[in-house]
C-alpha cells in the first residue's frame, strides 16, 4: 500500500504524535475487509541483528497487500480517549491511524 507518515505535538501536552496513512486501492470489498495493527518488539523481529531495544514495531496487514511495519521509539503509547486512534474511511480505502507517545513526568 502506499502510506504517508506526519510526525507533530500534541498542542495541549506538547506530546510527540505520529499519523500513520495508508492506502488500499486495489482492495475489492473493502466494507468486508478491514486493515488490523499490531506492536511488534525489536526482540520478536528477524530483520535487524541484533535487536535494539530502544524500538519496536507497528505493523499494519491487510489482505491482499503485504504487511507493513513502521520502527517508532520503543517509548510508552497514551491509550487514553483521543490519544490512540484508528479509522477505516471504506469509500477512500484509507487507513489512519494516530499514537500519541507518553511524556516522561519531570521531562520538558
Amino acid at each position: 500500500p502506499g502510506y504517508e507518515v506526519s510526525k507533530s505535538r500534541d498542542p495541549e501536552t506538547n506530546a510527540r504524535c505520529l499519523t500513520f496513512e495508508l492506502h488500499y486501492p486495489e482492495l475489492d470489498d473493502p466494507r468486508s475487509r478491514q486493515p488490523r495493527h499490531r506492536f511488534m518488539s525489536a526482540y520478536e523481529q528477524r530483520v535487524e541483528t541484533p535487536p535494539d531495544k530502544n524500538y519496536q514495531y507497528l505493523l499494519l496487514a491487510c489482505e491482499p497487500y503485504e504487511t507493513v511495519a513502521f520502527k517508532i521509539p520503543n517509548e510508552p503509547i497514551d491509550r487514553n480517549e483521543g490519544k490512540f486512534v484508528t479509522n477505516w474511511d471504506v469509500e477512500a480505502k484509507v487507513f489512519t491511524l494516530t499514537l500519541h507517545f507518553l511524556e516522561e513526568q519531570g521531562k520538558e
